[in-house]
């Protein structure tokens, strides 16, 4: 059993710092040989003796908290100064640096009144007369000549305005030309003051320490005595913590106990108590110990079997209570809930993307559903989004390990999140992108749902002929088929069904992805990261010598990519790889414009398949009607008679949209031998073109059968498919 142990001062008060001791093993190895004084005593007694110190009213619920933890572990044996490193608060550094801090509080509060001349020469007596080191402020409280609170409000004040160097001034560390030195230094070196002044010889790093805590009115720790859970690491994201060297201690309640290497830096502490909802509690220690705690926190893998990215649970949420007759009283959520509970919706309502929004001084939330932005009503949820915009975009920046601090620059990161769907918990990957806008921070979180993932080409539901000819192509064991389209119109699913379909256990598949979207333990799958080299050109490069029969490419954008695709196929591999083109033959086109030999690329095409999404009819309130006769000459050289129009006419299945879920309307070119010899031989693209179309299987063709077997309707074909495909249906229905 392991109970919560809290002993620090910061602002003259108990904090709540936090050692974890089991009866077992309250310290490691090392630190009992050091010869740590070790007692056995009863918890309640150790608390009572800690109250004694007046507590700031804020962390009483800590104190209540711990009260009751160590109720549960009647005796057990604990280091008596551990982690606390007495001889930092105690009065070894003399009396002239005690004056300094002294008097340097006493005129803080003499210059906004709070205490008269008398009241500060009294306390100064009380506290010469102490055996041991009294705080200044803590006899002031003591008195009642002021209140905690308002010690805290000079204190905060007084921190936020100190630099390292005037500290050291202050406290008589430094003279100001050894000040001077070390500033010209750090100006042509770049390095931080502290390690300046250290390397240069003219403060010790303990000396400094010690500076800090008496002016800041903080503890130092002894972090090599702490074992720090692993997922605290939750809180701060990694990338942030060894920027600005921060290390999460421990939580309890809405408490967050963390230790900075540069304890004057308190600006990290009000974007950390922003992005976590909970109140941040600081203490100091060691350069030496706090890198090691920083690679104890996050070098330590806490969920083996996912990935090595953040991991959020949403479970249990009743998302739709808050949004629709929730509570009269209710009470705002912290950033992280309201965070895990627009996740939760979005996953409920079949959401691709979530958009947030910063609108004047609004955060709006729209969900990408079935290719197209919603707005919903979300009732308190929506109030939260707006109360606590920074907390909660800062939450998502944690959770997506980028830089909290950072609101200039767009940052691209990602999460994973556990989520409760029908009593089953989901593993879902979420990719998180924020940029800067006029009035503040925009993020799309992207979400990729395993369970969007086909089995088969069977599962794409295209049409027949389309499907039947794919099989044939995949079965070939070299070539080279594309999928093209534009962003959002399905081709990494069918991608992925492609590869599916594909597989054999005697074959070996390789793929290069960015991102991952689906992960299928029969492929070997890699992640593109262009930052660290690992671009699509590079990993095709490195497949050739991985021996693969087939190889996967989640885009071919570059003409080092497109060539070395190519020649893979002409050299026995099976390649499946995706274009951004409008329509099938557009491949012709891009594929000339990077600047692949036309030999190399027409001797190895086995099929181009182009594809958009279109929604579907809601089955639940679709009704015939007639388009407006505008529309139809508009759309059709001749308009269609006596054909049966459908439409959605809005229900809560489909959330009065009138349509549900989505379905792709594709086209299939197979190269013949004469589109092979035109295209070698440079003819006019018209003439390559009229060649191409005897051998596609058109989206004109395949939308015309979706508006006879009403599953769609004209407007979503208008407003999805490309010109090439509508300039076709004008004579597909007659």
């Amino acid at each position: 059993m392991t109970a919560q142990v809290f002993r620090n001062s910061r602002r003259d008060t108990l904090m709540s710092s936090s050692v974890s001791v089991t009866a077992d093993t309250a310290l490691s190895g090392a630190h009992r040989q050091a010869g740590a004084p070790v007692a056995a005593f009863h918890p309640r007694e150790w608390i009572s003796c800690a109250k004694t110190v007046v507590p700031r009213p804020d962390l009483c619920q800590v104190l209540v908290g711990l009260d009751q933890a160590a109720h549960r572990v009647w005796h057990i044996t604990c280091p008596i100064d551990v982690p606390v490193e007495p001889s930092i608060l105690a009065s070894e550094a003399g009396a002239s640096s005690e004056a300094v801090v002294t008097v340097r509080l006493g005129e803080l509060l003499l210059a906004e009144d709070l205490i008269t001349s008398a009241q500060l020469e009294e306390a100064l007596r009380v506290q010469a007369a102490n055996e041991g080191y009294a705080p200044l402020g803590h006899i002031l409280v003591t008195q009642n000549i002021i209140t905690r609170d308002q010690l805290v409000s000079v204190l905060e004040r007084h921190r936020r305005s100190s630099k390292l160097g005037d500290l050291l001034l202050r406290s008589r560390e430094l003279s100001a030309e050894q000040l001077e030195t070390a500033l010209a230094e750090q100006r042509r070196s770049g390095q931080a003051l502290g390690e300046v002044l250290i390397r240069l010889g003219l403060v010790s790093e303990e000396r400094m320490r010690k500076a800090l805590c008496r002016q800041l009115h903080i503890q130092f720790f002894v972090l090599d005595a702490i074992i720090i859970d692993p997922t605290l690491r939750n809180f701060v994201n990694e990338k942030f913590a060894m920027k600005h060297r921060i290390v999460s201690l421990a939580r309890v309640g809405n408490v967050l106990v963390v230790a900075m290497d540069d304890p004057t830096q308190t600006w990290i502490l009000d974007d950390l108590q922003r992005s976590t909802g909970l109140k941040i509690e600081m203490i100091t220690s060691n350069s030496a110990q706090i890198t090691r705690a920083l690679e104890r926190l996050y070098r330590v893998d806490v969920t083996p079997s996912l990935d090595s990215g953040t991991t959020v649970d949403v479970i249990g949420e009743d998302a739709d209570a808050d949004m629709y007759g929730g509570s009269v009283a209710h009470q705002m959520d912290s950033a992280d809930e309201i965070v895990r509970k627009l996740l939760r919706v979005a996953v409920d309502r079949g959401a691709s993307d979530i958009h947030l929004e910063t609108v004047s001084s609004r955060l709006q939330a729209r969900f990408r559903i079935d290719g197209m932005l919603q707005h919903f009503n979300l009732g308190t949820l929506g109030d939260d989004l707006s109360r606590q915009r920074g907390e909660v975009l800062s939450r998502i920046k944690i959770l997506a390990t980028l830089d909290i601090a950072e609101r200039r620059r767009p940052q691209d990161g990602s999460f994973r999140a556990r989520v409760e769907i029908d009593g089953r918990v989901v593993p879902m990957d979420f990719r998180v992108s924020v940029i800067p806008s006029y009035y503040g921070e925009n993020a799309v979180i992207r979400i990729l749902d395993p369970r969007g993932a086909p089995d088969s080409l069977a599962a794409l539901k295209l049409a027949s002929p389309v499907t039947e000819r794919l099989e044939q192509l995949i079965r070939s064991s070299a070539g080279t088929i594309l999928v093209t389209g534009p962003t959002g119109s399905g081709k990494s699913t069918s991608l992925f069904a492609i590869m599916k379909s594909i597989y054999r256990p005697e074959l070996k598949i390789v793929t290069a992805e960015d991102p991952i979207e689906y992960v299928c333990a029969q492929f070997a799958q890699h992640e593109v990261n262009e930052r660290v080299g690992n671009t699509f050109a590079a990993y095709t490069r490195a497949f050739l010598r991985h021996d693969p029969e087939v190889i996967m490419l989640g885009e071919i954008r570059d003409p080092e990519t497109a060539e070395l695709a190519f020649r893979a196929a002409q050299t026995g591999h099976l390649v499946v790889s995706t274009l951004h083109t409008n329509d099938a033959l557009g491949a012709i086109t891009r594929l000339r414009d990077l600047g692949v030999d036309a030999s190399v690329w027409t001797s190895s095409l086995l099929g181009v398949l182009a594809q958009r999404l279109v929604r579907e009819i809601c089955w639940n309130c679709k009704e015939e009607y007639a388009p407006p006769t505008t529309l139809l000459s508009r759309t059709f050289d001749i308009v269609p008679r006596d054909f049966r129009w459908y439409r959605g006419v809005g229900c809560a299945t489909c959330h009065h949209t009138g349509y549900r879920r989505r379905v792709a309307i594709s086209e299939l070119w197979t190269p013949s031998l004469d589109d092979v010899l035109l295209i070698n031989q440079d003819a006019p693209l018209d003439t390559i073109f009229a060649s191409a179309q005897k051998n596609t299987y058109s989206m004109a063709t395949d939308a015309s059968s979706k508006l006879r077997e009403h599953r769609t309707t004209l407007e979503e074909l208008l407003r999805v498919l490309p010109p090439s495909a509508l300039r076709e249906l004008r004579t597909t229905l007659t």
